[in-house]
């Protein structure tokens, strides 16, 4: 099997996935909240000095999408102001929709056979229905209408960005596309446990799991830009070389 990344060594990785599993269900368990908010906060931070000690660029999109998720989380944990619930709900939101920008782009290289096409269709439809049920059932727990539309806006972004996710990786099996997958899966249970602990039953083990889920989605997101960067290099250099091969036999 190909190595699947160079941003951290293995046992990095461990040890910091192990540090996420551990604080956070000790932290949901005791009830220590603000231990669960740092935990996620500072995931991000790491993540980036680790990433620009072995690159130094990242794309603005990607950039901009580690950002708006701090302050989603950051808003998250402001309880106590007014508006910190629309913001970070407004931040997540723009996190998913620029995600699924960078991806629509891919759909015109998709080439799906029959069989896969009409799995894909029925999907589609039973996750809307899914949806459409879900909305009819959670309509009336909102008492601000402008959290709802974020939540379910949230919601619809989320559906179509794991419909792509889904469809890529059945087009092509790569490590890039399977770990775009399992982010999409991490941020969309995350994102379940998260409504599920806001709405209706607040549980230390659904705390725990949706900041674990949070956290091992930011890693893999970071694996991912990482690679992202390498194989961009990696075409600029074969770009670059067959420029100068092409300049050279012409003169």
């Amino acid at each position: 099997m190909k190595q699947w990344h160079d941003l951290l060594p293995n046992w990095a990785i461990v040890l910091l996935l192990t540090l996420l599993i551990v604080l956070n269900f000790v932290a949901s368990y005791f009830g220590i909240s603000l231990i669960l908010e740092v935990s996620t906060l500072m995931v991000i931070p790491l993540l980036m000095v680790s990433y620009f000690l072995s690159q130094k660029v990242m794309a603005n999109i990607f950039f901009t999408v580690f950002v708006l998720y701090f302050l989603g989380v950051l808003f998250n944990g402001l309880d106590y102001l007014a508006m910190s619930s629309k913001l970070s709900e407004s931040s997540f939101l723009a996190v998913y929709c620029l995600l699924f920008f960078v991806m629509i782009g891919r759909l015109r290289y998709i080439k799906l056979d029959g069989v896969v096409s009409i799995y894909l269709v029925l999907i589609i439809l039973a996750s809307s229905y899914f949806m459409y049920i879900m909305f009819a059932t959670v309509k009336d727990s909102f008492s601000d209408s402008v959290i709802m539309t974020l939540s379910l806006g949230k919601g619809m972004v989320l559906l179509l960005l794991s419909i792509l996710a889904f469809t890529i990786y059945l087009s092509e099996e790569t490590v890039q596309t399977i770990l775009f997958l399992i982010i999409v899966c991490c941020f969309v249970f995350s994102d379940i446990l998260s409504f599920i602990t806001t709405m209706y039953l607040h549980y230390w083990l659904f705390d725990g799991i949706q900041k674990i889920l949070q956290g091992v989605g930011l890693l893999l997101l970071c694996i991912y830009v990482y690679n992202h960067q390498e194989l961009a290099k990696g075409f600029s250099k074969f770009s670059s070389k067959n420029n100068f091969i092409i300049k050279t036999f012409s003169n």
